[in-house]
């Protein structure tokens, strides 16, 4: 009897230590290799939806945050040179693959596309679709994304809005200096939820945008001048006849008050 109880726990153990082991992703503590920019990726993008069957490595660091609600489902990347939303298709993401860190994406078996300005990495499409998939799978996810034990304080890319470009899509930019500035008739929400139109002195326009599930999203509009950052977007706004810039945070302190020089 005792001796199927200690094997019973043994096997308990094993089975915990392997859940516990698969909730975690690789971590790599030496120096992260790649060889390929991932501003080369949108070469392989000019076609539309492309599967990568070469051992391309990019090497960047994490961006964005779900801990707050503003994303859901990926994560963006980025490297000197661009940036990338990795669509993981899970939960949780922050605790795996916090702000800063490290990563070295495998792309051999992946799908690349440009989705209005944003480059996507996920799962080749199902037969009837022309989308890359998500991963979904934490085995999967571990098959292409290396966690390194480098973390570092992530600065943004300080832009004016004249400066903001479709190139500049997916990044981790600032824009400081501009207020609050609906446009007449304007049914906007009281609180900051959904899409904000703000601009500067020569009444350049950026939006923000945070989601109805974010934590933040009640948080109330600025009467001051503010700096926002977050991650880049160029997509279609309520109330606007093209597409417009929009930032979205990661997290409420993303909106700060600054003292203007106006």
């Amino acid at each position: 009897m005792l001796h199927k109880l200690s094997l019973l726990l043994l096997v308990v153990a094993t089975f915990c230590s392997c859940y516990d082991h698969h909730d975690e992703p690789p971590i790599n503590g030496g120096a992260m290799s790649g060889n390929c920019d991932i501003s080369q990726l949108y070469q392989l993008c000019q076609g539309g939806c492309h599967t990568i069957s070469s051992d391309i490595v990019c090497v960047g660091r994490v961006t964005s945050s779900d801990s707050e609600g503003n994303f859901y489902r990926s994560m963006f990347v980025e490297d000197s040179t661009a940036a990338v939303e990795i669509l993981l298709g899970t939960y949780n993401i922050e605790a795996q693959y916090p702000v800063g860190v490290v990563v070295e994406l495998h792309l051999k078996g992946c799908a690349v596309m440009v989705k209005e300005e944003i480059l996507q990495v996920g799962l080749p499409p199902q037969s009837f679709d022309t989308a890359p998939r998500e991963f979904e799978s934490q085995v999967v996810i571990d098959r292409h994304i290396i966690r390194g034990s480098s973390v570092e304080d992530i600065e943004p890319l300080v832009c004016n809005i004249p400066s903001l470009d479709t190139s500049l899509c997916g990044r981790f930019v600032k824009v400081t200096d501009i207020w609050h500035a609906p446009l007449t008739d304007s049914d906007e929400e009281s609180s900051m939820v959904e899409y904000h139109r703000f601009s500067n002195d020569n009444e350049d326009i950026v939006y923000t945008y945070i989601s109805p599930y974010a934590e933040f999203a009640s948080m109330p509009i600025p009467v001051e001048f503010v700096s926002v950052q977050g991650i880049l977007f160029y997509e279609s706004v309520k109330n606007e006849k093209s597409r417009q810039f929009v930032i979205r945070p990661r997290f409420k302190d993303d909106i700060s008050t600054i003292n203007s020089t106006h």
